[in-house]
């Protein structure tokens, strides 16, 4: 469910309410809560609510400490939002949740942001390569009817079957992600130059 694009200091609990709901707003903390309100009112979704195209790019990478490396993965989840990133016809942006300061030990919040962040995309962007991580219900969530149409899966698919089951080794997970992939928008790569290739498809 869309949060409004511009929302007023009082209507802030009314918006987290709305798109969240009773279940998930009982669980967050104070602390949650307060941080919660400070995104819908903060500058990373100011920054996005004047471009016509707005990519929420999700998925392959990890939590590296500031001070690591960052994984390969995260680094070709970053190739993808910065191609995004950088289209100006139309005017575009893209975004992540670690844009938001959330970490996905943040499990209530996590999932209230992303839902938010769904909502106020044209078009949400998969990166994926594996499921570590879980992936179950956040792939649920964008085969969903309210984010399929918008949702664009880039999924690796890797040379031998065996490395294939190995990586993609959760059922659930795996049954949502073969659902979006027999749409329009599911598309598969095995290397940097078919990744390239296939964001740049992406409308």
């Amino acid at each position: 469910m869309t949060v409004p694009s511009d929302i007023e200091e009082d209507d802030v609990e009314d918006a987290i309410q709305h798109v969240l709901g009773d279940a998930v707003v009982g669980v967050l903390t104070p602390e949650e809560h307060q941080t919660l309100k400070s995104i819908l009112n903060g500058q990373e979704l100011q920054r996005i609510k004047n471009h016509e195209h707005r990519y929420l790019v999700v998925g392959a990478g990890d939590d590296s400490d500031e001070n690591e490396e960052p994984s390969p993965a995260a680094k070709r989840r970053e190739l993808v939002y910065d191609r995004l990133d950088r289209r100006e016809t139309p005017p575009s942006v893209a975004m992540q949740l670690e844009d938001f300061g959330i970490e996905s030990e943040q499990m209530a919040l996590w999932w209230g942001v992303f839902d938010i962040l769904c909502g106020r995309a044209s078009h949400i962007v998969a990166v994926i390569e594996d499921f570590d991580g879980g992936y179950t219900w956040e792939l649920g969530m964008l085969a969903s009817p309210a984010y399929l149409a918008k949702t664009w899966v880039l999924k690796r698919q890797y040379s031998d079957d065996e490395t294939e089951r190995e990586k993609y080794d959760n059922g659930m997970a795996a049954s949502h992600l073969a659902f979006l992939l027999r749409t329009e928008h599911g598309q598969t790569w095995r290397d940097e130059r078919e990744l390239k290739r296939k964001t740049d498809n992406i409308p």
